[in-house]
């Protein structure tokens, strides 16, 4: 039995043909879709998507979050997506992963409180005036902000410049300052790929990755808690040469950057059988 791989045409295109290409070099079937055109919904072309592979079929899908949010929660294939979203916030998974976490020292609030206890914020975590913030939800309408003493108000407006709601809960912590950042792909408690993805302010795409960030991920990855039984997790170095995690994040909508595009494939189809025959 092949697993079917559907893949998102329009999403990840500095690796996409080195994914479809390691699909078909395992035996595995993959079919493309196109994004839909504007306004980009994907029920604007009649759902094409749901006729790629017969319904009950093996399907591992890698795209848009819109897209294989819609397909995990159809339930159409199995598994069809890995990417169970509530298991992606900061609030589902800290009280597994927390003591590795590179903003420990956190608290949470709904984003509409942050001018209310703005002086309470900056007086127990702020540094020099600056506190990072970012959202609960892996669905970031933000990515992770630094918002600074000065500017709060303004800093806040840009964050929620795409109608952010206020009852949201938001992380906020100190700042941090990291040198590096791996990411990981974890498929059944084991680390199967990684690479280098950032360095500094610089995005790097390299299929290299520091001992010591694998072993961390390894640790994280075996330790028990799996928010799915494929995800990503990113490691990172700070300044002090202390090494953290990150985030996790969803396989199906995750970029996988320089990650060995076979050994992700290998593992990825391997676990999504046994997940199709009900063994996992």
């Amino acid at each position: 039995m092949n697993v079917h791989w559907l893949i998102d045409a329009e999403l990840f295109g500095h690796y996409r043909d080195d994914l479809v290409e390691a699909i078909r070099e395992v035996g595995d079937e993959v079919q493309l879709v196109q994004a839909p055109s504007p306004p980009y919904r994907w029920d604007d072309v009649g759902c094409s998507y749901r006729e790629t592979f017969p319904e009950d079929a093996c399907v591992v899908s890698h795209g848009d979050i819109e897209l294989v949010t819609r397909i995990h929660r159809e339930q159409r294939w199995k598994p069809g997506a890995f990417c169970t979203v509530e298991n992606f916030r900061c609030s589902s998974y800290l009280c597994h992963f927390g003591k590795y976490w590179v903003n420990a020292d956190y608290m949470m609030l709904p984003f509409g409180e942050l001018t209310r206890q703005r002086r309470f914020l900056f007086e127990k975590m702020g540094t020099e005036g600056r506190l990072f913030i970012r959202p609960d939800s892996p669905l970031k309408l933000f990515t992770g902000q630094i918002a600074t003493e000065e500017n709060f108000d303004a800093d806040l407006e840009f964050m929620g410049f795409y109608d952010f709601p206020p009852e949201s809960m938001v992380v906020v912590s100190s700042p941090k300052t990291i040198v590096n950042e791996w990411r990981f792909v974890v498929a059944a408690k084991t680390v199967v790929a990684g690479c280098l993805y950032q360095r500094g302010s610089e995005k790097v795409l390299e299929p290299d990755y520091d001992p010591a960030a694998l072993q961390l991920a390894s640790q994280i990855a075996s330790s028990g808690y799996e928010p799915d039984p494929v995800w990503i997790v990113d490691i990172c170095e700070t300044s002090e040469g202390d090494y953290h995690m990150l985030e996790i994040g969803g396989f199906s909508f995750s970029d996988l950057y320089a990650c060995d595009k076979r050994e992700v494939v290998v593992a990825v189809s391997r676990v999504a059988k046994l997940v199709w025959q009900g063994c996992y």
